[in-house]
């Protein structure tokens, strides 16, 4: 891995039993992440808890991060947008960026869970085809294209979010002719080369039409604490619930070192890590390093514990430096 990338995290907003503390947690969290130099944090949707994931609205738990932190970048690693009104979501998309001085990063998906496609009345066997068509319409929108016959456009604009845009799939050609930036992460039934690959593969198909730059959002699991049971566990009830759902086939009683192997987690001391970390995509200035430190039962203060470690010890070594202060872009509401 190559210096001058930027540092985020990942929260999937995990809990192994609901209660609302979650959502004050992953204030604090992202409080503490940016007092550390972190240059974005992200936050998963998950509906109906599916993987024990206790954020169904992204943008409005970002909306309230957004008055509690001045510089720190706010991301969705992802949102669901096959589940989503593409217009409706353009319109809470260009609110936050407002609000936020223009620090949104709008990650998106096609999902897999098939309990919640039909609870959304949605057909998953269709979620890619649904896909392309809400994008080529939030496109549209965040672009300031005419919405109907009548020329009605999206408001309030957000002029630079449409150049914000990450997209998590294999798919990266369709990503790099859109001139989205590409959100990856280990794949389990894969080598770790072909991580590599993929990358390289978006980068080759690059061409800058639209004036952005390639960029590459690099998720990796990083567990620099010492295990602890729950971690165990919290990965064994992850693994059985994506086994039956037919996401993961690989084997849910093998060594959990191998297991973690296999999922792409790196754990262990921090040389470790960065060992772990060097030997995966290289990034550059315009990309970004995502940890995520939270499975379903870790306590706030080891995530923030880690949070330190990985600013303080794991992503120096790498080449991060933590972003100087500066005062945020000023947007005027129209």
């Amino acid at each position: 891995m190559s210096g001058g990338f930027s540092l985020g995290f990942l929260s999937r907003v995990y809990q192994t039993q609901y209660n609302p503390q979650v959502y004050r947690d992953t204030l604090e969290l992202f409080q503490a992440a940016e007092e550390l130099g972190f240059d974005s944090g992200w936050v998963a949707q998950h509906h109906f808890a599916s993987e024990q994931g206790r954020l169904p609205s992204p943008l409005v738990l970002l909306s309230a991060i957004a008055q509690r932190t001045r510089r720190i970048g706010l991301g969705t690693g992802i949102i669901v947008l096959p589940q989503e009104p593409p217009l409706r979501l353009a319109e809470d998309a260009a609110v936050l960026d407002l609000l936020s001085n223009g620090r949104l990063e709008l990650g998106l998906g096609a999902g897999f869970d098939p309990d919640t496609f039909t609870a959304f009345g949605r057909d998953p066997e269709q979620r890619h085809r649904d896909y392309e068509n809400h994008l080529q319409r939030l496109q549209a929108a965040l672009g300031n294209s005419p919405l109907n016959d009548a020329g009605l456009r999206l408001q309030p604009q957000a002029p630079s979010l449409g150049g914000r845009l990450w997209e998590a799939t294999s798919r990266v050609e369709l990503v790099a002719a859109r001139g989205n930036g590409l959100i990856t992460a280990p794949n389990p039934h894969l080598p770790a080369q072909a991580g590599i690959d993929l990358v390289q593969r978006y980068r080759d198909a690059w061409t800058g039409d639209n004036g952005t730059p390639a960029r590459i959002a690099r998720v990796q699991g990083v567990f620099p604490l010492q295990h602890t049971p729950s971690l165990r566990q919290d990965i064994h009830t992850y693994l059985e619930r994506q086994k039956r759902i037919g996401v993961y086939h690989g084997p849910l009683d093998g060594d959990f070192a191998e297991t973690l192997q296999r999922l792409g987690v790196l754990h262990g001391t921090a040389d470790s890590i960065v060992q772990g970390l060097a030997s995966g995509p290289q990034l550059g200035r315009h990309d970004h390093l995502i940890v995520q430190v939270q499975s379903a039962s870790t306590p706030l203060r080891d995530a923030i514990r880690a949070l330190h470690i990985i600013a303080e010890e794991v992503a120096p070594a790498l080449g991060w430096r933590p972003a100087v202060a500066r005062p945020a872009k000023e947007l005027a509401l129209p």
